[in-house]
């Protein structure tokens, strides 16, 4: 485990929307070591290693992690604040019980585009994976419908330098269809 608790040290209302509030909670123990497993499975996450700042949004919320704090945005009530902080422990101590089967990115990652993937794809158009085209294939992949395993051409040794490139380029299919990127969601989190 490496988040024992958090204190909420600060509830205050949002400066942009006079019905929410944020929370400010400091935390047990350092969680920055969590931050590259983070960037890697968080689909949405905006990693800063030079600042050691983790951000993302959930549903409707903002989170922003540092090494001994998070900070909850744009929840209604600090009953919400808790759910939600409770959520993130949760998450931070199963990404790092998970570390060991999750490729770290260290850096910030850009937007990738169908146009990026395709690039390294077969671009025979097998229909293998169920779809008419490697583009469909592409789009398919970014929207987490498809991983790089449902290519069958990706399997064969001529093409085992662009599979490696694009378990780079769409880290959420990184192992082969392992484990598929999380979605924060704030509905589960408030459940």
């Amino acid at each position: 485990m490496l988040l024992r608790d958090y204190k909420i040290t600060k509830v205050r209302r949002s400066f942009c929307n006079l019905e929410w509030i944020t929370a400010r909670a400091e935390l047990s123990d350092d969680i920055s070591e969590v931050f590259p497993y983070l960037n890697a499975v968080l689909k949405n996450a905006v990693y800063t290693p030079r600042v050691r700042s983790l951000n993302f949004k959930m549903d409707t919320g903002f989170i922003n992690l540092t090494p001994q704090e998070i900070h909850v945005g744009q929840v209604l009530c600090e009953e919400d604040a808790i759910k939600v902080l409770d959520y993130l422990k949760e998450l931070i101590n199963d990404t790092w019980e998970r570390r060991e089967t999750i490729m770290p990115l260290y850096e910030r990652k850009g937007e990738v585009k169908a146009k990026d993937i395709v690039e390294f794809l077969p671009k025979t158009d097998c229909r293998d994976c169920g779809l008419p085209t490697c583009f469909a294939f592409a789009v398919a992949m970014m929207r987490g419908q498809k991983c790089l395993k449902d290519c069958s051409a990706l399997g064969k040794p001529e093409f085992a330098e662009d599979k490696k490139a694009l378990a780079r380029l769409a880290p959420d299919c990184r192992f082969a269809g392992s484990s598929k990127v999380k979605k924060v969601s704030i509905r589960k989190a408030l459940k």
